[in-house]
C-alpha cells in the first residue's frame, strides 16, 4: 500500500470518523459511484464526473489508492493504458453508495437546468418506479 497522503483528519477513535477520513471529502464517493461499474481511465472518469477539475480528479485518486480502496492496472494492448478499479475493500463501499441514493431519493425532485445528467447514474427502481440512482450491480463495463 501506498504511504498515506497528508490530509485532514477528524482525530477521532470513531470508526464513522474514520470513515470519513477515507471517503469524506468531496468527489471521493462519486468516483467511487463510478468505479463500482468497472475499470475506468482517467478520461472517461473525468468525462463522467462533470464538474471535478483535473486537478481534484488527480488528488482524489492518490488519496483513494493511498487508502487501498483504489489501484492502477494496466489495461492489455490495444489499449495500452492505464485504468483505475476498485479494490475490494473500495468494492465493500457498494453498501454506502446504494444507501446515500436511497436515502437522497426523497430530495432528487425534477432535474435542475444545471444538472448534469448521465445514463448509468440510474440503475433501480424505487417507490412508484421511480428511477434511484444507486451503483450497477450489472457485471462491469468492459475495459476501455
Amino acid at each position: 500500500m501506498l504511504a498515506p497522503m497528508p490530509r485532514r483528519s477528524y482525530d477521532q477513535y470513531c470508526a464513522v470518523a474514520r470513515a470519513l477520513d477515507a471517503v469524506g471529502e468531496r468527489w471521493s464517493l462519486l468516483i467511487v459511484r463510478e468505479l463500482l461499474r468497472g475499470p475506468q481511465r482517467y478520461t472517461d472518469l473525468h468525462a463522467d464526473l462533470p464538474g471535478v477539475s483535473t486537478d481534484i480528479l488527480a488528488t482524489r485518486l492518490r488519496q483513494l489508492e493511498s487508502e487501498g480502496l483504489v489501484e492502477r492496472h494496466r489495461l492489455e494492448r490495444p489499449a495500452n493504458a492505464v485504468a483505475y478499479r476498485l479494490t475490494p475493500r473500495g468494492q465493500a463501499l457498494r453498501h454506502v453508495v446504494d444507501a446515500l441514493a436511497a436515502w437522497g431519493l426523497d430530495a432528487l425532485g425534477e432535474p435542475r437546468p444545471t444538472d448534469a445528467v448521465r445514463t448509468h447514474w440510474f440503475t433501480g427502481r424505487g417507490p412508484a418506479g421511480r428511477a434511484v440512482a444507486v451503483a450497477d450491480e450489472a457485471a462491469p463495463a468492459p475495459e476501455r
